[in-house]
């Protein structure tokens, strides 16, 4: 960016941050980074959502038409249907009836930067790179939060970019440090949800308007407490404190706070830096779709039998307000989009769990358990210029929207790019040329403040607290030198799900696998793998090694995954196997009640109720799982032994009332006949 012209837009990117224009920030020619944001001012100002601006700039009739892509992270139809249905997403429900729309499915690992980067570059993640939300500092071995610099291939805006489209990116996934294009370009760093109180160094391009980017964070990032009383039912003492405890992303006070504050900063510092430059591409990512399903999906509505009745009273409706202020922002780009003649898409990355499907016994915000509140089939939707009103009837694929979006702006698509344009959902979209774009393209960022230890330390507590890692993976790894990062061991291991679960290239899959374990010999997750590698190979001795020494190194569940594997024993008709499975793990984990309970049971299929007994009874005294209770008493009841079967049917009632099935095996044995083994 040179001359007049580069100085001209350089002006209207700031002011276009609501800056003060006749105040510099600059020194020596130079942005002054802004790692601590300045205060809020005093006076309330109205939430960026449902204060827009009266007028503005519009693009000129008869020009090119623009493009505004929206990802939303988790975005999912089961709980937009019911919004919509209750009338609580008005702009949504026109979005859908007057557009385009159709589920689009996503790939293994389901994880936010390794999708996102597939949805921006149009490539699987072993072309582009980015596999974990951590990455390896050559120099000093320290996991640091995922970069651009781990992508390998340009993106779409690089692409129109270099086309010379003018081109807006705000918080896209893994964009750290920011990169030079024609236009603007705030990255993922901006986000107070993973981010806050790190530098802001390298957030923006131009770099003077990481200025700007602080006024935007201490004025949209911070949500009085007064107002989350709308999201949440919770004294105003108890909020206050909440938030003034220093608590981090495992409290879901703060949480909520920070999760409704980085979507306003990032829609704001989007729809204004829009309004003043009026791009031909204007990409922009909200987290907080999937966070807040992550924090309050089990507290949502209809109530699951497993929330508490207090904590669904306190936080029953935080789901739904926060998808209300997602609705007003998407009427704030609908108008835009009608002003402007632009096209605009509104995608996810993956589905989420919202209704009776949601795992009581899995929790959300747990490392290991997380992704079970996923779904593979996520929403993609197209609104305005050139789209036909309609829904598809099969499935997009995540390959898709790029080769759509290049298509859209007239440009060519990449030759490695798999997907095809939407063609479907739109009036006169041409399939894009094929060509070899992506090499020609170079990726120019700009420099940024490195990351200390404390700095990623507190990054990786925030992805410990929403249950995207686990403790051990946040042990740093052997330096591995050179000029650009390395991979994370949890990288390696996505790495060989991808190419398991996706391209069916087992041999592959087992040397990243092998990758991981060779950077942590202790790391249980390519373990368990591998074991499901053998497993589909056919190797069932292979695969019951690797699981069990998955088992003795921390999987998670040992019980719950003891018993999917003997489940699927016996779908196959492996009888044998499944009790094998079982003898094996109650001599191997044989202080794990949950172990023994599954182990006590396969016996008992195997109408084996004395050994069932013996294999359970030790843990009868000091239990206070009504599983193991109903255990013995069913054990005891097979072998005739009613009084026993009794007393622990009754101990079982005492701690848990709420029990049909025991109440009616009670009465069976004070008088009905003994259940069949």
């Amino acid at each position: 960016m040179k001359g007049r012209a580069g100085r001209s837009l350089l002006a209207l990117l700031v002011c276009g941050l609501a800056l003060s224009c006749g105040r510099s920030e600059r020194r020596s020619g130079k942005a002054t980074p802004s790692a601590v944001p300045p205060k809020a001012p005093a006076a309330a100002l109205p939430a960026v959502e449902t204060a827009d601006v009266a007028t503005r700039a519009r693009r000129p009739d008869g020009g090119p038409r623009p493009v505004l892509w929206i990802g939303l992270d988790g975005l999912d139809w089961e709980i937009l249907d019911r919004l919509s249905r209750a009338g609580k997403m008005p702009h949504w429900t026109r979005l859908v009836s007057t557009g385009w729309s159709s589920r689009i499915t996503s790939f293994v690992p389901i994880l936010s930067p390794i999708v996102w980067t597939t949805v921006a570059t149009g490539v699987s993640p072993m072309e582009h790179g980015v596999l974990d939300f951590q990455e390896v500092d050559p120099k000093s071995g320290q996991k640091v939060p995922i970069s651009g610099r781990s992508r390998r291939v340009p993106a779409v805006w690089n692409l129109a970019s270099s086309a010379g489209k003018k081109v807006g990116v705000v918080g896209w996934w893994a964009t750290h440090p920011a990169e030079e294009v024609n236009g603007f370009f705030l990255t993922d760093h901006a986000s107070p949800i993973l981010y806050d109180r790190l530098p802001l160094s390298g957030v923006a391009w131009p770099a003077a308007l990481e200025g700007g980017v602080a006024q935007v964070i201490a004025r949209d990032g911070r949500v009085p407490p007064a107002e989350l009383s709308r999201f949440i039912d919770v004294p105003a003492g108890e909020v206050e404190q909440a938030l003034a405890s220093g608590a981090g992303m495992e409290n879901p006070i703060v949480a909520l706070s920070r999760i409704v504050g980085a979507t306003r900063v990032s829609h704001r510092a989007a729809r204004d830096l829009y309004d003043r430059n009026l791009p031909d591409l204007t990409m922009l990512y909200l987290e907080g779709t999937d966070e807040i399903g992550h924090v309050f999906g089990s507290d949502a509505p209809p109530r699951l039998a497993c929330t508490p009745e207090a904590d669904f009273a306190r936080y029953g409706r935080a789901v739904d307000e926060y998808y209300a202020v997602i609705d007003r922002m998407l009427g704030q780009w609908m108008r835009r989009a009608g002003e402007d003649h632009a096209t605009l898409i509104v995608q996810s990355d993956h589905g989420f769990k919202w209704g009776a499907d949601r795992p009581c016994e899995r929790s959300s915000l747990n490392w290991s358990t997380a992704a079970f509140w996923h779904r593979l089939d996520g929403v993609f939707a197209a609104w305005g210029e050139r789209v036909k009103p309609g829904k598809s009837a099969s499935n997009l694929s995540m390959f898709d929207p790029a080769p759509t979006v290049l298509a859209l702006l007239g440009l060519a698509a990449d030759r490695r790019m798999p997907g095809r344009p939407v063609s479907a959902a739109f009036s006169d979209l041409k399939p894009p040329p094929r060509a070899d774009v992506a090499s020609k393209v170079q990726v120019r960022r700009v420099e940024a403040q490195e990351m200390s230890s404390a700095q990623a330390s507190e990054y990786a507590k925030k992805l410990l607290a929403l249950g995207y890692l686990s403790g051990s993976e946040t042990r740093p790894l052997a330096p591995p030198g050179g000029e650009l990062p390395g991979r994370t061991e949890g990288a390696w291991n996505n790495l060989g799900l991808y190419e398991r679960e996706s391209e069916r290239d087992l041999p592959a899959a087992r040397a990243a696998f092998l990758k991981a374990l060779e950077l942590r010999p202790d790391y249980h997750s390519p373990m368990f793998n591998l074991a499901v590698l053998e497993r589909t190979a056919g190797k069932d001795a292979q695969a019951q090694e690797w699981l069990f020494r998955s088992l003795a190194a921390g999987h998670a569940d040992p019980p719950g995954t003891l018993r999917q594997w003997a489940d699927d024993y016996e779908r196959r008709g492996k009888t044998r196997e499944a009790r094998a499975l079982a003898e094996r793990a109650l001599r191997e984990i044989p202080a794990n009640e949950s172990v023994a309970r599954e182990a006590a049971l396969a016996r008992f299929r195997s109408r084996d109720c004395a050994g069932a007994l013996d294999a359970l009874r030790t843990f009868e005294t000091a239990t206070r799982d009504v599983e193991t209770l109903n255990a013995l008493g069913l054990f005891h009841t097979c072998l005739g032994e009613r009084e026993e079967a009794e007393r622990l049917f009754q101990r079982s009632l005492a701690m848990n009332a709420s029990q049909p099935g025991v109440v009616e095996s009670l009465r069976v044995v004070r008088g009905g006949a003994p259940p069949r083994s």
